[in-house]
């Protein structure tokens, strides 16, 4: 199966590098160098490139861009910095799922500014005791006439405290299953604190606490026991995301270590001409450029509206371990150089270790896979 960018991907592809080369990556260094947290004028900067409205349908004021469009816009972002990206695409996807499930009156409420970046959304699933094994979520919400009243903690959440809506998924007392709100900062109260992480230092990770946080029954996104299905929902489209992401890091790295093998002179000669930096590099290329096809492979079935279940889990598992063994490799082909701050592989290889986590581990994916290829559950 062969898939090529046709023009107007590869005339998108170009545009948006070279805005992201003029306009964000000169930030990157201090950001992340200094921790800063990537601030709301930042993130408006990509509004017209379409990072938030991209996957939204054009009769609700998105651009309806299709998934293998919107993964090569994926991959140049996180190619260039990979704590927007997180940021970005988390607070798409939530965007998305209220184009797809809100009702009218949440769509006119939500989306607008979601849409124009004015505000931020966020996906807060995971909890301190619960993490794949969605069924065992701990928190509660308990309907109070034309209010829910949530009650419960989120952690690992991407973008949570910067976030202006969160999309919240709780158990109902009396009823069954999850069930999702939409939890406006200022219209609901919740507490949020940043947890200290190892890569992506300019976006937060985030603990939202919610004690008593009354929330709108307007909110409610979907009908009571429906959230299993709406956060499922998204989940393929999630890893085919992940895959670009790490893709655009493994990129990264690549071409890093191509300019240092070609520019580093040892025994009177580049390093480049030694055969073994020319074995890692090789390795490095090949690896980046299989992520890459399996990430097109799976966007390309989402697009056809292909189950694609096998293949989304494929791209994800394979795309994030190969993009890990990529960074690493390229802190080698620097030598003492790659461990250190002075280059940017130390940090390419900081973030993305995150994403062999996120959307499903690999232990996860491996064991989804048994399951599409034995027909034999292992979670059962």
């Amino acid at each position: 199966m062969e898939i090529e960018l046709n023009q107007e991907q590869r005339i998108i592809k170009d545009s948006v590098r070279k805005f992201l080369a003029k306009e964000i990556a000169p930030l990157v260094e201090e950001y992340e160098t200094e921790r800063k947290l990537i601030t709301k004028d930042i993130i408006k900067k990509l509004e017209d490139y379409g990072y938030a409205s991209g996957l939204v349908p054009e009769d609700q004021g998105g651009l309806g861009l299709d998934y293998l469009t919107y993964g090569v816009m994926v991959e140049e972002l996180s190619r260039t910095w990979a704590s927007l990206r997180t940021l970005v695409t988390s607070s798409a996807l939530a965007t998305k799922l209220i184009a797809r499930v809100g009702s009218p009156e949440q769509q006119e409420k939500f989306l607008p500014r979601l849409m124009a970046m004015d505000e931020l959304a966020c996906f807060a699933l995971t909890e301190p005791n619960v993490g794949s094994d969605t069924g065992s979520l701990e928190t509660k919400a308990q309907r109070d006439g034309d209010y829910y009243v949530i009650n419960g903690t989120k952690t690992l959440i991407t973008g949570g405290s910067l976030a202006d809506l969160v999309l919240v998924y709780a158990k109902v007392k009396g009823g069954k299953g999850l069930t999702a709100f939409l939890v406006r900062k200022g219209e609901s109260e919740y507490e949020a604190r940043d947890i200290r992480k190892m890569g992506m230092h300019a976006s937060p990770l985030s603990e939202l606490a919610f004690v008593d946080c009354r929330v709108p029954a307007a909110n409610r996104l979907g009908q009571e026991g429906e959230g299993q299905r709406i956060a499922l929902s998204g989940l393929n489209a999630g890893r085919v995301n992940v895959t670009f992401a790490v893709v655009g890091l493994g990129q990264a790295a690549l071409e890093a270590s191509i300019r240092y093998a070609q520019e580093r002179v040892q025994f009177g000669k580049s390093i480049a001409n030694f055969q073994l930096v020319q074995e890692m590099i090789v390795q490095m290329a090949l690896k980046v450029d299989i992520a890459r096809m399996l990430g097109f492979r799976a966007a390309s079935l989402l697009d056809r509206g292909v189950d694609c279940r096998r293949e989304a889990s494929y791209a994800k598992l394979y795309a994030t371990e190969a993009m890990v063994d990529v960074c690493n490799q390229a802190i080698q082909v620097h030598g003492g150089y790659g461990y250190t701050a002075e280059f940017p592989v130390e940090r390419y290889f900081r973030d993305v270790r995150h994403l062999t986590m996120a959307e499903g581990t690999t232990e996860i994916q491996k064991l989804l896979l048994g399951r599409e290829i034995l027909g034999v559950s292992a979670f059962k």
